[in-house]
């Protein structure tokens, strides 16, 4: 017998994190922390280890050490002593009380390799006094600093990234002006990356390096821009003078607008030497007027934010809009005049300049009527990939329009009021318009905000990519379309990726719904009320390769009708199923057949009622699945699993999930059933022992996840000869010791 060293590696890990087994580990493991290769570089990850110092086990050989979400509260001369490699720290979220992290002054000084130092999130009230000159990159992000001196930065001359936002700002309750010396970045002759967002400047911080590439005074109460503030930043290429002279209506956070909500004033000339800008974001800064001088010698700028703003009349005419030639992204969303409900959007004719664009956003005008001629500007732009039409309240759109756009990818059209076609007449079900009648959401639903992201715009692609990789996409959710005729779709007959979700739709399918858009292979159908009676539902769409169905759950919940899935047999193509969360509790067929379907996500139903133990019908719900690979049975208030049922589900299976259940036993013996299954996710369930022998019933397992459950001991051969396993997690269990005969495999 052979005792694997590098199996050691799971015995601290049950109480930090997961536990990974590494057949081939080539370095050592450093009690608290998980040290891997990448790159070229060794990561140290002593993350969320509950840490009140720093470990002194790290391995000298260490590049990259990862302290964050910690309870360190000292850092001093020996906390890195003898680190001499290390090239990054992360420090981040480490303050837990309002005295903050304290640093003694040069703690980081003989580290002479230091390149990165992350210190966000820790009630620092200075910069930390004595770092290495070799420093490339300093975050203080969310501390709380408001000085800023010469004396702090003259240290730093070969600092190229300085990120001090989020410091004074309304979530800190900050009374105080940042206050930055005169000259502080003068002498940062190397810098180019400089965010001071989030902070009461109330001016351009005069005398900024040359070097400067990158400026970031988001929301820093800066009311006016001079001719002479940017003048010597030729170099710059990103500029966010965002949320200065905020747009305050629907704000979710405190906000406080300029004088008589007066626009931020920005001189003619302010950026006149910024010829190498490619993106400029002027959101929320109560623009009614854009001078197209402001643009004149921007011609390299590609991306142009502008929501939030009061521009509906500077939509309509645009005289800005011939001076942006290289411009790809423009966003002109919730620039809406408050208490109008205009009939028709209207843009300026200089649209039609814009030859670059490929994204463009307009959420927010709020109209109700999208003709042909009101995109007349758009249309002969070659290179438009994707529209945003988002929370506009539309209730008309001619859909013809979209054939015209030749290289158009993403329709996005959700949050609007448009209802079912038929016949050519689109039936209008809402209430009859008035000037009161809407009233737009707050901009987000959250209280906390992420100081990485931005603050006005958001970066997630409008369709999720999973569908948009398939090709064209139509995003209808979130409208009215509460049954779908024949004609709704004409206008798009390339479409590969449509998402219907959210619009109230009851209706029995028959196979002709989508008749129009043939070439479908991504279809969205969840939070609506499906009814699954007619078995040629769907089978128009000969392509359709993906198919969530998730939040059907009204008629499945009704007594006494008819539940039926047997359409799916039908679908040939068909890989992936998303029936998660109908609340499925009986089934008029018993099985569900498939010789193509390769994912099946069955969360959020009632398997306990199905799989009863004096009801052997469904016993053979999934065998038909020929092919399936992933299965998904998460929260089915399932307590136990007949051996019946477990044996019969496809032996093609790689991945099996069984979590958030409420599983007391599971029948290890059955997994002999397998002998593809590489993935097993028993977490969140209620288990109490393990089998004495893993290997003898599975081979093939690599992944075993077992946390948030209620075992307390590991039998002493539950590893022996497990050589494939990989991936353990046995984390939050009542597991207080592990003798270290546990641990050891036996090879030949």
């Amino acid at each position: 017998m052979i005792v694997q060293s590098s199996l050691l590696i799971c015995l601290f890990l049950l109480i930090s994190g997961s536990c990974e087994f590494f057949a081939e580990a080539n370095y050592s493991r450093s009690y608290p922390c998980d040290e891997r290769k990448q790159n070229g570089s060794v990561l140290a990850d002593c993350n969320s280890r509950r840490l009140q110092e720093v470990p002194q086990t790290v391995g000298r050989y260490v590049t990259e050490l990862d302290l964050s979400d910690n309870f360190i509260k000292h850092i001093t001369n020996e906390s890195f002593q003898g680190l001499q490699n290390l090239t990054k720290i992360n420090l981040n979220h480490n303050a837990m009380n309002n005295d903050g992290m304290n640093i003694t002054d040069g703690a980081f000084l003989h580290l002479k390799n230091l390149r990165v130092l992350l210190l966000e999130d820790n009630q620092l009230h200075q910069i930390p006094a004595g770092l290495p000159k070799s420093l490339k990159e300093l975050s203080l992000i969310q501390n709380n600093i408001t000085v800023v001196t010469k004396k702090n930065t003259s240290g730093l001359k070969n600092l190229e990234s300085l990120y001090l936002g989020w410091n004074c700002y309304f979530g800190h309750d900050c009374k105080k002006i940042f206050d930055i010396e005169n000259g502080t970045f003068e002498r940062l002759t190397h810098l180019k990356v400089l965010s001071l967002s989030f902070n009461d400047l109330s001016h351009v911080p005069p005398k900024l390096p040359r070097s400067l590439t990158e400026l970031y005074l988001s929301n820093t109460n800066i009311q006016n821009i001079g001719q002479e503030d940017f003048k010597e930043l030729k170099n710059l290429t990103i500029l966010d003078l965002s949320g200065n002279c905020p747009r305050c209506f629907n704000a979710p956070f405190p906000c406080k607008p300029c004088y008589g909500n007066s626009s931020i004033q920005i001189h003619p000339l302010a950026f006149q030497t910024l010829t190498q800008l490619r993106y400029l974001n002027l959101s929320s800064t109560s623009l009614q007027k854009i001078p197209a001088t402001w643009f004149y010698n921007m011609s390299q700028l590609k991306v142009l934010y502008l929501e939030f703003n009061y521009l509906v009349h500077e939509i309509a005419s645009g005289a800005f809009l011939r001076y942006l030639p290289s411009l790809e992204i423009l966003d002109l969303s919730f620039n809406y005049a408050r208490t109008e409900y205009p009939q028709y959007i209207n843009i300026s004719e200089n649209f039609s300049k814009l030859m670059s664009l490929q994204v463009l956003h307009l959420r927010g005008y709020v109209f109700q009527e999208l003709r042909k001629e009101d995109f007349l500007p758009l249309l002969g732009l070659p290179n438009l990939k994707a529209i945003n039409l988002g929370i506009n309240f539309i209730k008309q759109i001619d859909f013809t329009i979209f054939q015209h756009f030749h290289k158009l990818s993403i329709i996005y059209l959700s949050e609007n009021r448009i209802s079912p076609l038929v016949n050519d007449i689109r039936q209008d079900y809402t209430n009859s318009s008035s000037s009161q009648s809407h009233i737009l959401k707050p901009r987000s639903a959250h209280t906390e905000f992420d100081p990485h992201s931005n603050f006005y715009h958001d970066t997630r692609p409008l369709v999720k990519p999973q569908c948009s990789i398939y090709g064209k996409a139509l995003d209808l959710s979130l409208n009215s379309i509460f049954f779908i005729g024949q004609k709704q779709f004409e206008a798009f007959g390339d479409i590969a990726c449509l998402n219907l979700s959210a619009n109230g739709n009851g209706q029995v399918l028959h196979g002709t719904e989508f008749s129009a858009v043939p070439h479908v292979k991504y279809l969205d159908l969840t939070n609506n009320r499906l009814d699954f009676d007619d078995d040629k539902a769907l089978t128009e769409l000969v392509e359709l390769e993906v198919l969530d169905l998730s939040y059907n759950a009204h008629y499945f919940r009704i007594a006494g009708v008819t539940h039926r899935l047997g359409f799916i047999k039908n679908l040939t193509q068909l890989k992936v199923l998303n029936l998660s969360h109908n609340s499925i509790y009986t089934l008029t067929e018993y099985n569900l057949t498939s010789m193509s379907l390769e994912e099946l996500v069955f969360s959020g139903n009632r398997l306990d009622l199905l799989w009863n133990d004096e009801d052997d019908r469904y016993w053979h719900f999934f065998t038909f699945l020929r092919n399936l690979t992933r299965l998904d049975l998460s929260f089915n208030n399932l307590r136990r699993i007949p051996n019946e049922a477990f044996s019969n589900l496809p032996q093609s299976l790689t991945e099996l999930y069984i979590n958030n259940n409420m599983l007391h036993f599971f029948n290890w013996t059955l997994l002999q059933q397998f002998p593809h299954l590489r993935l097993l996710d028993l977490s969140r369930n209620k288990l109490s022992t393990l089998t004495n022998s893993l290997s003898t019933f599975t081979s093939s397992l690599q992944t075993l996840l077992l946390r948030q459950n209620r075992i307390s001991h590991l039998p002493s051969g539950f590893f022996s000869e497990a050589r494939g396993l990989v991936h353990l997690d046995l984390s939050s269990n009542l597991i207080k010791m592990i003798n270290k005969s546990t641990l050891q495999t036996k090879t030949a």
